[in-house]
């Protein structure tokens, strides 16, 4: 169908081009009234695929004939970032989610915040103070493939997440200065959506992308039709007195980290425990070509919830890998 929804800009600041930074807002309204649905992507600047294609995607399948209530959607929460492909703001060098400092927070008189502080204002006060819940897209950015959708233990989040009927969910609590922490302080009920990166099967993450949104909106009632049950579900406890449960692996050193060949974006895709690949990828020195690192599967039965699966360049420090144990999740079984 054609794409109704209505667009407009909402300005943040002006940049020393003397171009305007602004934001990209969609909105489209239902014919029956009902709760206000907003759709988030790119709050990280390199974590553009396949978010933005999911949102564009919505936007064009909802009919709004069908549709109770209203969808608003910024599909790039970042666009400094996103134009240099960075996770953090090039101009501040922070990382917007951090920037969503939540009242009272004791600090000199500063009527004027860094950049990343007036997004994160406008975001507060367009976005989250206009809506009721919330999908916030994210991904692995250019080099690992993500697989997990974030929630809390409020219930409506809880019932959001399994409606997105994804095989890996994450128990978590939102982090002070966090844009989830502020959507929460607002009482809007929010899930992360961490769906692939780098471009790797890039069609069939936007067709579940856009199949889970959809069924959470059923779950709403914003439309219509019967919620898919969700199938067989790992859900990974992420707060504090589970850290056990979750190894992140660093390089520590650049070099180029080289997958096990057994490690494919369609395994990352499948989200199913996996037992049968004990090393999941090395750090290679590409100038005197040694193995600095090898990154082991942690558990008998591990989870992969992100984890790199084509051989990519690294720094010291930054993300490898995040893996669960499989043996130690919560198994919501098939409804």
């Amino acid at each position: 169908m054609k794409n109704t929804a209505t667009f407009e800009w909402l300005p943040v600041t002006t940049l020393p081009t003397g171009s305007e930074l602004r934001l990209p807002l969609h909105i489209l309204k239902g014919s029956k009234p009902g709760p206000v649905l907003g759709l988030t992507a790119v709050l990280h600047g390199n974590e553009a695929f396949p978010s933005i294609g999911i949102i564009r995607a919505l936007l064009e399948q909802i009919d709004p004939t069908e549709l109770a209530g209203t969808v608003m959607a910024i599909p790039v929460c970042n666009p400094l970032g996103f134009a240099e492909l960075s996770r953090h703001t090039p101009t501040d060098g922070m990382n917007l989610n951090a920037a969503f400092f939540l009242p009272p927070r004791a600090e000199h008189a500063e009527p004027v915040k860094t950049v990343s502080e007036q997004i994160a204002g406008v975001l507060t006060d367009s976005f989250l103070r206009r809506i009721n819940y919330h999908i916030d897209f994210h991904s692995g950015g250019t080099s690992i493939s993500a697989h997990m959708i974030e929630f809390t233990a409020d219930p409506e989040s809880t019932a959001m997440a399994r409606a997105f009927n994804m095989p890996i969910l994450l128990k978590d609590i939102w982090m002070p200065s966090q844009f989830w922490a502020m959507a929460e302080h607002l009482g809007v009920k929010t899930i992360v959506a961490e769906l692939g990166g780098g471009g790797l099967l890039y069609n069939d993450w936007v067709a579940r992308g856009m199949a889970g949104t959809l069924n959470v909106m059923r779950k709403l009632d914003m439309l219509p039709g019967a919620v898919v049950p969700p199938p067989r579900q790992y859900v990974v406890n992420n707060t504090p007195g589970h850290e056990a449960d979750m190894t992140i692996y660093r390089p520590k050193a650049a070099g180029l980290i080289i997958p096990d060949p057994a490690v494919t974006d369609r395994l990352a895709f499948e989200g199913q425990p996996i037992a049968h690949i004990p090393v999941l990828g090395t750090l290679l020195n590409p100038y005197d070509l040694t193995v600095q690192q090898t990154f082991e599967a942690p558990y008998a039965r591990t989870l992969m919830l992100a984890t790199r699966v084509v051989p990519t360049w690294c720094v010291p420090g930054e993300f490898g890998y995040i893996l669960a144990d499989a043996d130690a999740a919560e198994v919501w079984e098939e409804e």
